[in-house]
Protein backbone atom coordinates (compact mmCIF):
# COMPACT_ATOMS: atom_id res chain seq x y z
CA UNK A 1 0.00 0.00 0.00
CA UNK A 2 1.25 3.49 -0.87
CA UNK A 3 1.63 6.05 1.96
CA UNK A 4 1.73 9.77 1.18
CA UNK A 5 4.26 12.05 2.93
CA UNK A 6 3.26 15.37 1.40
CA UNK A 7 2.86 17.27 4.70
CA UNK A 8 6.43 16.35 5.69
CA UNK A 9 7.77 17.65 2.35
CA UNK A 10 5.85 20.90 2.76
CA UNK A 11 7.35 21.42 6.24
CA UNK A 12 10.86 20.74 4.89
CA UNK A 13 10.29 23.20 2.04
CA UNK A 14 9.10 25.88 4.47
CA UNK A 15 12.19 25.34 6.64
CA UNK A 16 14.41 25.55 3.56
CA UNK A 17 12.68 28.76 2.42
CA UNK A 18 13.25 30.33 5.85
CA UNK A 19 16.95 29.46 5.75
CA UNK A 20 17.30 30.87 2.24
CA UNK A 21 15.50 34.08 3.25
CA UNK A 22 17.80 34.45 6.28
CA UNK A 23 20.82 34.03 3.99
CA UNK A 24 19.46 36.65 1.55
CA UNK A 25 18.88 39.08 4.43
CA UNK A 26 22.42 38.56 5.71
CA UNK A 27 23.97 39.14 2.27
CA UNK A 28 21.78 42.21 1.65
CA UNK A 29 22.86 43.62 5.03
CA UNK A 30 26.55 43.02 4.23
CA UNK A 31 26.14 44.55 0.76
CA UNK A 32 24.60 47.74 2.23
CA UNK A 33 27.66 48.28 4.46
CA UNK A 34 29.72 50.04 1.78
CA UNK A 35 32.57 51.24 4.03
CA UNK A 36 33.49 47.86 5.48
CA UNK A 37 34.02 45.76 2.37
CA UNK A 38 36.22 46.07 -0.68
CA UNK A 39 34.28 44.60 -3.56
CA UNK A 40 35.58 42.52 -6.44
CA UNK A 41 33.83 41.53 -9.64
CA UNK A 42 34.32 39.22 -12.60
CA UNK A 43 33.51 41.06 -15.83
CA UNK A 44 33.48 39.97 -19.43
CA UNK A 45 35.16 42.10 -22.09
CA UNK A 46 34.75 40.54 -25.51
CA UNK A 47 35.69 36.88 -25.03
CA UNK A 48 37.85 37.52 -21.94
CA UNK A 49 36.75 37.28 -18.31
CA UNK A 50 38.68 39.34 -15.76
CA UNK A 51 38.57 39.50 -11.97
CA UNK A 52 38.85 43.17 -11.01
CA UNK A 53 38.76 45.41 -7.96
CA UNK A 54 38.68 49.18 -7.70
CA UNK A 55 41.78 50.94 -9.11
CA UNK A 56 42.87 47.88 -11.15
CA UNK A 57 44.23 48.46 -14.63
CA UNK A 58 43.23 45.93 -17.27
CA UNK A 59 44.62 45.63 -20.77
CA UNK A 60 42.27 44.95 -23.68
CA UNK A 61 44.03 43.53 -26.74
CA UNK A 62 42.58 44.17 -30.23
CA UNK A 63 40.47 47.06 -31.47
CA UNK A 64 38.36 48.82 -28.82
CA UNK A 65 36.30 51.83 -29.89
CA UNK A 66 36.33 54.21 -26.87
CA UNK A 67 38.97 56.94 -26.86
CA UNK A 68 41.18 58.19 -24.03
CA UNK A 69 39.15 59.69 -21.18
CA UNK A 70 35.89 57.89 -22.04
CA UNK A 71 33.99 56.38 -19.12
CA UNK A 72 32.73 52.81 -19.62
CA UNK A 73 30.04 50.87 -17.77
CA UNK A 74 30.54 47.12 -18.00
CA UNK A 75 27.17 45.44 -18.56
CA UNK A 76 28.34 41.81 -18.41
CA UNK A 77 29.13 41.26 -14.74
CA UNK A 78 29.33 37.55 -13.95
CA UNK A 79 29.75 37.79 -10.18
CA UNK A 80 30.38 40.32 -7.45
CA UNK A 81 31.52 39.81 -3.88
CA UNK A 82 33.79 40.66 -1.01
CA UNK A 83 35.62 38.72 1.70
CA UNK A 84 32.30 37.78 3.38
CA UNK A 85 29.94 37.02 0.48
CA UNK A 86 29.72 36.33 -3.23
CA UNK A 87 26.72 36.79 -5.53
CA UNK A 88 26.89 34.76 -8.73
CA UNK A 89 24.83 35.55 -11.82
CA UNK A 90 23.11 32.94 -13.95
CA UNK A 91 24.70 33.74 -16.41
CA UNK A 92 25.11 37.48 -15.65
CA UNK A 93 23.97 39.82 -12.89
CA UNK A 94 21.31 42.43 -13.51
CA UNK A 95 22.59 45.93 -14.34
CA UNK A 96 20.06 47.23 -11.79
CA UNK A 97 21.85 45.25 -9.05
CA UNK A 98 25.55 45.96 -9.67
CA UNK A 99 27.51 48.68 -11.46
CA UNK A 100 31.12 48.32 -12.62
CA UNK A 101 32.64 51.41 -14.23
CA UNK A 102 36.00 52.14 -15.79
CA UNK A 103 37.88 54.82 -17.70
CA UNK A 104 40.16 54.47 -20.72
CA UNK A 105 43.56 55.81 -19.69
CA UNK A 106 45.79 54.82 -22.61
CA UNK A 107 45.65 53.51 -26.18
CA UNK A 108 48.89 52.19 -27.61
CA UNK A 109 50.48 49.36 -29.59
CA UNK A 110 52.07 46.22 -28.18
CA UNK A 111 55.72 45.40 -28.61
CA UNK A 112 56.69 43.97 -31.99
CA UNK A 113 55.87 40.31 -32.42
CA UNK A 114 57.46 38.07 -35.04
CA UNK A 115 56.42 34.87 -36.76
CA UNK A 116 59.21 33.07 -38.64
CA UNK A 117 58.20 30.87 -41.57
CA UNK A 118 60.69 28.54 -43.26
CA UNK A 119 60.15 26.10 -46.15
CA UNK A 120 63.49 24.71 -47.30
CA UNK A 121 62.17 22.23 -49.91
CA UNK A 122 60.10 24.68 -51.95
CA UNK A 123 61.92 26.56 -54.63
CA UNK A 124 62.09 30.35 -54.50
CA UNK A 125 60.29 30.49 -51.16
CA UNK A 126 63.05 30.21 -48.59
CA UNK A 127 62.14 31.92 -45.34
CA UNK A 128 59.97 34.85 -44.34
CA UNK A 129 59.50 36.90 -41.21
CA UNK A 130 56.12 38.40 -40.38
CA UNK A 131 56.17 41.34 -37.95
CA UNK A 132 53.13 42.97 -36.34
CA UNK A 133 51.96 45.04 -33.37
CA UNK A 134 48.55 44.61 -31.73
CA UNK A 135 46.50 47.63 -30.58
CA UNK A 136 46.15 47.80 -26.76
CA UNK A 137 43.68 49.71 -24.60
CA UNK A 138 44.40 50.29 -20.89
CA UNK A 139 41.29 50.64 -18.70
CA UNK A 140 41.27 51.67 -15.02
CA UNK A 141 38.37 50.32 -12.95
CA UNK A 142 36.98 53.34 -11.10
CA UNK A 143 33.91 52.00 -9.30
CA UNK A 144 32.33 48.71 -8.22
CA UNK A 145 29.01 49.30 -6.51
CA UNK A 146 26.04 47.22 -5.39
CA UNK A 147 22.93 49.27 -6.10
CA UNK A 148 20.26 47.39 -4.13
CA UNK A 149 19.17 44.08 -2.65
CA UNK A 150 19.69 40.77 -4.41
CA UNK A 151 17.16 40.48 -7.28
CA UNK A 152 14.23 38.27 -6.39
CA UNK A 153 14.37 38.91 -2.63
CA UNK A 154 11.91 40.96 -0.61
Amino acid sequence: MFVRTIPKLVQENLQHDKEVQQLYNKVNHLANDKDRHRLFAVIQIGNDQRKVTTEDIICKVDEFQPTIGDRIRFEKVLLVGSSDFTVIGRPILSPHFVRVEGMVIEKTLSQTQMHHWYAPKKKKVGQRNYLWRDPLTMIRITNIEILGPIPGTN
